[in-house]
């Protein structure tokens, strides 16, 4: 009886600690005003968070080879948690038409690896080297 009140004992104490162990991630808020490049087969484009009075929004940059940047598109955030953010399902200042015909909708999460985007729920990039968020 005294070895599995000993037991008992040894269990819920690994229990505890599991529990109030610290996740060394980084938040999606560490990533605020950061610039995440994608590389697109064209010229690229870029996503930022940014933060505008309380709310959060994503820049969404489009670049071309003969100016630097050929158009802009800002997308309300949704945040899901900590680690999660999904947006563009609606474009703001201007409402855009367009991105609404292309039915994207983007999940931005910090993973175990990094910093991983999904477009309509496929991952598209994977970022294991952040500067700065990988430490």
């Amino acid at each position: 009886m005294k070895t599995k009140v000993i037991l008992c004992f040894v269990f819920c104490a690994l229990c505890a600690v599991t529990a109030t162990a610290q996740d060394t991630r980084a938040k999606i808020n560490d990533y605020l005003g950061k610039e995440i490049r994608l590389d697109d087969g064209w010229t690229g484009q870029s996503m930022t968070l940014l933060k505008e009075n309380d709310d959060y929004i994503i820049l969404r940059k489009y670049f071309g080879s003969g100016r630097p940047v050929l158009g802009t598109l800002k997308y309300k955030v949704v945040f899901k948690s900590d680690y999660m953010i999904e947006f563009g399902t609606e474009t703001i200042d201007p409402p855009c038409d367009d991105a609404a015909k292309m039915q994207e909708t983007f999940r931005l999460a910090v993973e175990e690896k990094g910093l991983c985007l999904y477009l309509n729920g496929l991952k598209v990039v994977i970022d294991e080297h952040f500067p700065g968020m990988a430490e």
